[in-house]
């Protein structure tokens, strides 16, 4: 990460972490971080980006903060996907978040999200899962492996679909998609 995180980031990030064990916490988590996403639904329909692109470069330096502590914490093999899958995981409990696997390999893994508490907000500016969501995801396991690539996040709750699908590739199988 660029420069030491702001006070502010700290807080959020800790409050993230408590988060997946403490239900308070994640009551707390998930309310500002819809706040900030209403903000910026707001925003977007009167045609602004600004919130977002804060948000996006937010979510990018806390993707690459979190990386290391939690490849530590978590004990993850980062040359597996089916392994590093383990901190979508994580994040899932944190954030509230519900879903399954449907693949799971090495160089490749895919994780549908069936609910969670961003998707009503989300469907009023779905560029918060295109743009903010994915950059969260790629910089945190970019980070743990230069190799990794997330695809762009086309089936999502937020445009009205069953689920977010999530599309982890590793290696060659990250080179070789567009």
């Amino acid at each position: 990460m660029t420069g030491k995180p702001t006070r502010v980031e700290r807080w959020m990030y800790a409050l993230a972490e408590r988060a997946e064990g403490d239900a308070r916490a994640r009551r707390v988590l998930v309310a500002l971080v819809n706040g900030m996403f209403r903000a910026i639904a707001a925003e977007r329909r009167r045609g602004g980006r600004r919130l977002l692109d804060l948000a996006r470069v937010t979510s990018v330096r806390w993707g690459r903060w979190r990386a290391h502590r939690l490849r530590e914490r978590l004990h993850l093999d980062v040359n597996d996907m089916s392994d590093m899958g383990r901190l979508q995981d994580w994040e899932d409990r944190a954030f509230g978040v519900t879903g399954h696997w449907t693949e799971r390999g090495k160089a490749r893994a895919v994780k549908c999200e069936t609910g969670g508490p961003f998707a009503k907000v989300a469907s009023q500016a779905p560029e918060i899962c295109t743009e903010v969501v994915h950059a969260l995801e790629e910089a945190t396991f970019r980070e743990l492996n230069p190799g990794y690539r997330l695809l762009p996040l086309e089936r999502l709750l937020s445009k009205g679909e069953s689920a977010c699908e999530f599309v982890h590739v590793l290696g060659d199988d990250a080179a070789e998609r567009p």
